[in-house]
């Protein structure tokens, strides 16, 4: 995978390289605090937390200001999940057109065609292998590419906009979500 130039996948879309690039330790106390007290307003316009004791609320026009970020009609997981309730599992929902994810394959690729980890370009597994560590954090599976994944890496392969604050603010819901449902610690979240 060394030698692919990814930074044009990243840069088309405001505020994304400086997301990802953003210096700083994955502190697992504010997370788990973070995700003990975080709630999502239902139509994504602001998100409500604590932390050490003070209670903070971020609007989604700030969040969009200090990241540097856009808003844009086009939103990740409505494309892929619809009205499903969450959690949202990350096999489940609408599995992308051909058409559209065609360019993060290697050809030749159509209906019927495996989609697979192995079946994807250079420049697709590496975006992948990026995404998997920040906006989608993922453990396991390293060989699974679930419909959300296939939807995020298509989206910059063709430089498709979209709005990355509601990504963001959908996984945040889709890690409460689970959490409440089972049992499991929250060993990796955003």
């Amino acid at each position: 995978m060394v030698g692919a130039d990814i930074r044009q996948y990243f840069t088309y879309l405001h505020g994304l390289p400086e997301l990802l690039a953003l210096p700083g330790t994955y502190c697992e106390q504010w997370v788990r605090e973070f995700y003990a007290s975080v709630w999502v307003s239902p139509d994504h316009s602001y998100i409500h937390y604590a932390l050490a004791g003070t209670d903070y609320r971020v609007t989604a026009q700030r969040a969009r200001e200090v990241l540097g970020q856009r808003a844009f009609p086009t939103r990740i997981h409505q494309l892929c999940y619809g009205n499903v309730e969450r959690p949202r599992r990350p096999h489940g929902g609408e599995i992308p057109p051909v058409d559209f994810v065609a360019p993060c394959f290697r050809p030749p690729f159509g209906e019927g065609s495996s989609r697979t980890v192995g079946d994807l370009t250079r420049s697709a597994r590496i975006l992948n292998f990026v995404l998997r560590k920040t906006l989608l954090p993922r453990t396991g599976y390293r060989d699974g590419f679930t419909h959300i994944q296939q939807w995020l890496v298509a989206h910059l392969i063709t430089q498709t906009q979209f709005d990355l604050w509601d990504l963001i603010v959908s996984e945040i819901e889709d890690t409460i979500s689970e959490s409440f449902r089972s049992r499991r610690q929250l060993p990796y979240a955003h």
